[in-house]
């Protein structure tokens, strides 16, 4: 039985197909399985894949499944989770965008950080951005002061971020979890928390683990194309709605409160930003993701009480930077 299933939610990204397979079959690491959940209304991207991997899927080494309506990228992840756990070989989750391409070692090279760094719940992936591939498209996540979330390196020369260390957490775009890991911090049998439905959801499983005492590493050597925003575009209504509605709730379930009352003078000026500058862009969903965000403020905080903490807020709060870019 394999250890590692590769985990890929997909949405209308059948274009993406080829490269992803391709170099997904061409890894030097070859013990795992391949976990394809389909959002897609339409069954396009299935019908790709068991036309050119049929012998694949008939002995086990990919697993469709497919929804009957987008489910959204954290419970798809989950849904793949979940599978991938039956089986009592898995020991490593690799969440993998279906708009990406891998390096032959991609696979090999995070496993082998696995053994160096015992404690790494998760290992995250040098992204590079597939359409300029100059530059980094995310090397982990960065967590400023002020509730905003940034994929660290982004839009950097490649030439940077070649040294192994110790990061916050790990975009799930490409990156590895550790399963015991993403078992320590279950809430309610999620890992990824499913109201977020989509965005921030990566952060806060990254804050989830520091909480429960789990480090995160970059490994350089672990390659991914991300041919970025070819599941949807960067600025719909759907970005704005669920980014910014995600953006709230990630602070206030994960900061303690007293961090939130200390640092409200940076909060309350970066809540009242993201209205401004979606409303000038002609984006009035900002007003319905707000109002969401804080009307089930209530029930995205009670989560926060089933969250095992085992460390100092110090422990996480020693990767947090002051970064306005919105």
């Amino acid at each position: 039985m394999p250890e590692t299933y590769i985990i890929t939610p997909d949405f209308n990204g059948e274009k993406f197909l080829e490269k992803y397979f391709s170099s997904i079959f061409n890894q030097t690491y070859s013990d795992f399985r391949i976990i394809f959940v389909e959002n897609s209304p339409n069954s396009e991207s299935i019908n790709y894949i068991k036309k050119n991997y049929s012998n694949e899927i008939n002995y086990g080494k990919i697993k469709i499944i497919k929804n009957p309506e987008n489910y959204g990228f954290a419970r798809a992840n989950n849904q793949g989770i979940k599978e991938g756990f039956k089986d009592p070989e898995c020991n490593y989750i690799v969440c993998l965008n279906n708009d990406t391409e891998i390096k032959e070692d991609f696979l090999e090279k995070l496993i082998l950080m696995t053994n160096d760094h015992p404690e790494a719940g998760s290992i995250q992936s040098k992204m590079i951005w597939g359409q300029n591939p100059e530059l980094i498209d995310s090397v982990g996540l960065e967590y400023s002061k002020n509730g905003l979330g940034f994929n660290r390196g982004a839009y950097k020369s490649i030439d940077n971020y070649n040294h192994e260390e110790e990061i916050l957490g790990c975009c799930a775009g490409a990156c590895l979890y550790r399963r015991e890991a993403l078992e320590d911090v279950n809430l309610n049998g999620e890992y990824f928390d499913e109201d977020f439905f989509a965005y921030y959801e990566d952060f806060d499983l990254a804050l989830r683990l520091q909480w429960a005492g789990w480090s995160a590493w970059y490994c350089p050597e672990a390659v991914v194309w991300h041919y970025k925003g070819g599941s949807g575009e960067t600025l719909s209504d759907f970005t704005v709605y669920h980014n910014w509605r995600n953006y709230t709730w990630t602070l206030f379930k994960n900061m303690p409160l007293r961090y939130i009352l200390k640092n409200f003078y940076l909060i309350i000026p970066t809540e009242i930003a993201q209205i401004i500058l979606n409303f000038y862009r002609g984006k009035f969903i900002i007003f319905k993701s707000k109002l969401d965000a804080y009307s089930n403020l209530k029930k995205i905080c009670s989560k926060n009480k089933k969250m095992k903490i085992k460390v100092p807020f110090e422990n996480l709060q020693k990767w947090m930077k002051l970064k306005w870019r919105l």
